[in-house]
């Protein structure tokens, strides 16, 4: 009986202390809870403002499904390209096969499928639109099997012509005028033999097309082109003095070389005057501004 009354007193007194430490555990999370909800409110402006940002600059999630699906479409469309190109090599090897000339038809179509590969690894990387940028400037000839075909059956041809024509000189009773007429034609058919001889040459260079384009306007510039290599040439020695003048500090020989680089500037424009070289004038515009 003495111990169940010690119990019973002590019974309050353990419930009135339990009562008081969950009392305390709730008033800290109340207070942890007033907290948290003042650093949200001074926190929301900030962190409204952040997303706004962010979603200015990559507005999410439509433009990343536009730029998923453009993605797609760039891989879908290369790789399409590429399944097409190696069943081209195929064929072009069972043409080898057979005994046909394609080994340069071979190499494009191997060029093509590793500048796809390149291509396919740009979209995956993320520099496709760079890349789009140059693959025309990298892209390898295309048909030159049959351009170099084309060329070789107008050599020959014009061969024959040539052959023909030396045959009809010799023949009698020619007047000077139809003999003049005979040595005209087969200079120039030499000429053209000869152009068509460099143009498979530029062809098997890969440089088809930048030949084609400039052929004649290089024959009328061979000799411009000449006196405006030794002008830039005696303008890289003048510059070379100029260098040792400034370290001398020789006053006069300073003022002699600027003369004679001046000289040299008049002569370039002189050369490049009746042609109205942009480049030049562009020069000239900028050093006047």
């Amino acid at each position: 009986s003495f111990l169940r009354l010690l119990f019973d007193e002590a019974k309050p007194q353990a419930i009135r202390k339990g009562f008081c430490f969950f009392h305390l555990l709730i008033c800290a999370f109340r207070k942890a809870a007033l907290w948290f909800g003042v650093f949200k409110l001074t926190r929301a402006p900030s962190l409204i403002n952040n997303s706004l940002k962010m979603n200015t600059l990559t507005p999410f999630p439509k433009n990343k499904r536009a730029f998923f699906k453009k993605k797609r479409e760039s891989r879908s469309k290369v790789r399409k390209s590429l399944h097409e190109q190696r069943q081209r090599l195929i064929k072009l090897r069972l043409g080898m096969k057979e005994g046909r000339d394609l080994a340069d038809d071979m190499d494009t179509c191997t060029g093509e499928i590793d500048l796809l590969l390149k291509e396919l690894q740009s979209i995956e990387d993320g520099g496709h639109t760079t890349f789009l940028k140059v693959k025309r400037s990298i892209a390898p000839k295309k048909n030159i099997s049959s351009e170099k075909a084309k060329i070789k059956e107008e050599t020959n041809e014009l061969r024959k012509q040539v052959g023909a024509l030396e045959e009809q000189f010799y023949l009698p009773n020619l007047t000077p005028e139809q003999r003049d007429g005979i040595v005209r034609e087969i200079s120039e058919k030499k000429e053209r033999l000869v152009d068509v001889q460099n143009e498979l040459y530029a062809l098997a260079q890969y440089n088809h097309t930048r030949f084609v384009d400039s052929r004649d306007e290089d024959r009328k510039n061979i000799e411009l082109d000449e006196k405006l290599r030794n002008i830039e040439v005696r303008k890289e020695v003048f510059k070379t003095q100029m260098l040792v003048a400034l370290e001398q500090s020789d006053d006069s020989l300073i003022s002699s070389l600027y003369e004679e680089l001046d000289s040299l500037e008049e002569e370039k424009r002189k050369l490049l005057a009746p042609d109205g070289d942009p480049f030049l004038q562009s020069e000239d515009s900028d050093s006047d501004s």
